[in-house]
Parts: C-alpha cells; sequence; structure tokens
C-alpha cells in the first residue's frame, strides 16, 4: 500500500511539473509574440512619420506603450534638416537614432542603444553644451523630489560628423544648463546647513573634449536662479 503510494505520489508530481512548464513555455511564447507584434508596430509608424517628416517644417510624435518618441526639424542647425527617434528595447534601455535628410531622403548617421534609463522619466532637450553653433542632446535619466534635481545623458552631436558624442563624465551632474556668454556649463549642487538649503551652480568649463570642474562655483539666487544666468566673474 506504501508503494502505491508512492508511485501515486510520483505521478501527481510529474503531471504537475509537467504543467508548470508548459505554462512558462506558453508565457515565453505570449512575450514573444507580444514583441513582435510591438516591433512591426514601431517599424510601421516610423516609416509613415520619416515619410511625412520630409514634407513638414517640425513634425513631433510620442507614444507610452509600446515606447515611441520622433522628432524631425532644424534640431540641430539652421541649414541641416534632422530627425529624432528614441524607442526601448527593453524596460530600461533606450535606443536613441539620428537621421539626416540628404538628397530628399532620410540618411541614418548614427545610434547608441544601450543608455539605461527608466522611460517614465524621458525627457529630452536640444541645446548647444559645447557652444559650436550646433545642438545637443540631453536625456533626461532620473529626476529628484524637493529640490529638482535632473541626471541624464549628455550627447554631443558632432557637426561635421554628424555623430554621437556620449560624454559619460557628466552623467551625475545635475541640472546641466549651458551659458552661452561664458561658455560654461553650469551645475546646480545643494548644502545643507543649519540655516537651510543653499543651491550653488558650480562652473563647469571644457577642456580636450571633456567636461572639467573648473572648482568655482556661483550662489544661486532670484537672478541666477532663472535660467541659471551667470553673472560672476571670472
Amino acid at each position: 500500500m506504501k508503494i502505491k503510494s508512492i508511485f501515486l505520489f510520483l505521478i501527481l508530481l510529474l503531471f504537475s511539473c509537467k504543467n508548470e512548464t508548459e505554462k512558462k513555455i506558453n508565457s515565453s511564447n505570449k512575450q514573444i509574440e507580444k514583441h513582435k507584434s510591438e516591433s512591426v508596430i514601431i517599424v510601421d509608424t516610423l516609416y509613415k512619420l520619416l515619410e511625412k517628416a520630409k514634407t513638414k517644417d517640425t513634425l513631433e510624435f510620442s507614444n507610452q506603450e509600446p515606447f515611441l518618441f520622433i522628432k524631425s526639424g532644424n534640431l540641430f542647425s539652421k541649414n541641416q534638416k534632422s530627425a529624432i527617434i528614441v524607442n526601448c528595447p527593453s524596460d530600461t534601455v533606450y535606443k536613441i537614432e539620428l537621421y539626416n535628410l540628404v538628397n530628399k531622403e532620410w540618411k541614418k548617421t548614427d545610434e547608441l542603444n544601450d543608455l539605461e534609463v527608466p522611460y517614465q522619466q524621458y525627457e529630452i532637450e536640444f541645446k548647444d553644451y559645447n557652444f559650436d553653433n550646433f545642438k545637443d542632446i540631453y536625456l533626461n535619466s532620473t529626476s529628484s523630489n524637493g529640490i529638482s534635481m535632473s541626471k541624464g545623458y549628455l550627447l554631443i552631436v558632432n557637426s561635421l560628423t554628424k555623430k554621437f558624442e556620449n560624454h559619460l563624465e557628466t552623467k551625475n551632474l545635475n541640472n546641466m544648463f549651458p551659458d552661452k556668454k561664458t561658455k560654461s556649463v553650469l551645475v546646480d549642487s545643494v548644502d545643507h546647513s543649519a540655516n537651510g538649503k543653499i543651491v550653488w551652480n558650480l562652473i563647469y568649463k571644457w577642456k580636450n573634449g571633456k567636461l572639467i570642474n573648473t572648482n568655482k562655483k556661483l550662489k544661486q539666487n532670484k537672478f541666477t536662479k532663472q535660467k541659471h544666468l551667470l553673472t560672476a566673474v571670472f
């Protein structure tokens, strides 16, 4: 009787394992099909949007699920029509592509596909961070509560090669803002004291292709807080 009970238990265990395995396989297959379906949607949408963008001065489109962002126009210079495409190969990674319109056709000039960013905090800005009269890209990765502190990727767009230069030395810098007047990039820093919080503008400058801390800073006041206008003496 004991042997029969053990035998019956083993049979039930075998069927249970089989069912669990089948469930995992089915779940995995559904995920694969979902990703395939999303990929088809993205490719089809991109093709239509890029075709439309050829005849538009500017075009911007965003979608949450599946995540997709596209913007076109004179994004970097007045003389070149470009397009930026951002999507998420996974939940925590961005892929960003750069296109330029050449002879009425879109030419892909560069892409980065390993930018670790939670897309729920997606934000992109186009500003000239290295003061070559050619705008660059800032892609937000994290934002804090309280005194808003944004960190992210600074992607310098090379004006000659039209390719990205990912400056990882800036990844932990808060609220980067390019000040054209002094050719400096201002970075926010917070000091906590008995009198409360003091926000400083740390002054960074470009040296040998890297953004370097000059070890100079400016106390942020009602004037500097708005657009970080810099009036300090160097």
